[in-house]
């Protein structure tokens, strides 16, 4: 952790990078991360919201499904990205050296950029609905946090093994298609049984993170404490698993890649 805080302005060049790349031969740009929110939820809003009668919590279902795609879509984003990292960047790994961990970092790190934009969506959005900020505003970071821990252990396991199976491409989209019906993003996290609704916002950490952003910026509510801040431990734990992990199998990376 010492040598990673020390290549800090590897990783800071290696976000900028990314973001740059992203978007350069985009033609509307950075304007996607405000597009790809709003389309899921509007195409939500149509088939499970008016067509499917899908409950909402009381607010309207646009509101409601856009909460969970600003989320999904920073989680989903950061977690494919980086876990291609290694492999997209193998020329890196052969020539010079720097942490490895910085590549699938990088994905989650830049990826923020594209979470604050879609929040900031869904803010306006709120406003259009004539709801007013609360105090419980300020407890959004935990979200985030949750978020990016999670993908932080996403990418480094996946990345890791995506050096030595090169199956994990693979299997990669279906858990990201099976994670978004797992997640309660067209759904609300009451949905789940109350019996283990705790134990399942906790152990899908995306789960108890959307419904956080939800219950803060559109119902105005402090977070559910026992999901969220057993979310952010879980994914804490995760991070630091899949981080040890990552350093076990780093000693042959270069003579996979």
């Amino acid at each position: 952790m010492r040598e990673l805080w020390q290549f800090r302005d590897v990783l800071a060049a290696f976000v900028a990078r990314q973001l740059r790349v992203r978007y350069k031969q985009a033609v509307v740009g950075a304007g996607w991360v405000l597009l790809q929110p709003l389309a899921s939820a509007a195409i939500f809003a149509l088939f499970l919201g008016r067509y499917a009668h899908v409950k909402s919590e009381g607010t309207p279902y646009l509101l409601f499904a856009l909460g969970g795609t600003a989320a999904w879509g920073y989680f989903s984003g950061a977690a494919t990205t980086g876990s291609e990292s290694l492999v997209a960047n193998q020329n890196l790994l052969r020539k010079i050296y720097f942490p490895r961990e910085i590549l699938p970092l990088t994905a989650v790190v830049s990826g923020l950029v594209d979470l604050a934009i879609g929040l900031g969506v869904l803010v306006i959005v709120t406003f259009l609905y004539g709801i007013s900020p609360t105090v419980a505003w300020v407890a959004l970071p935990l979200p985030v946090l949750i978020l990016a821990a999670f993908a932080s252990a996403f990418a480094l396991g996946l990345s890791s093994l995506n050096i030595y199976y090169r199956d994990v491409r693979y299997v990669l989209p279906f858990l990201i298609q099976f994670g978004l019906f797992a997640s309660p993003i067209a759904y609300p996290l009451s949905a789940i049984p109350a019996s283990w609704r705790n134990a399942y916002a906790i152990l899908n950490p995306v789960g108890g993170a959307v419904d956080a952003v939800r219950r803060i910026v559109i119902h105005g509510d402090w977070p559910n404490p026992v999901t969220a801040f057993g979310a952010l431990g879980w994914s804490l734990c995760l991070a630091v698993l899949t981080y040890a992990l990552f350093k076990r199998l780093e000693r042959g990376f270069s003579d996979r890649v």
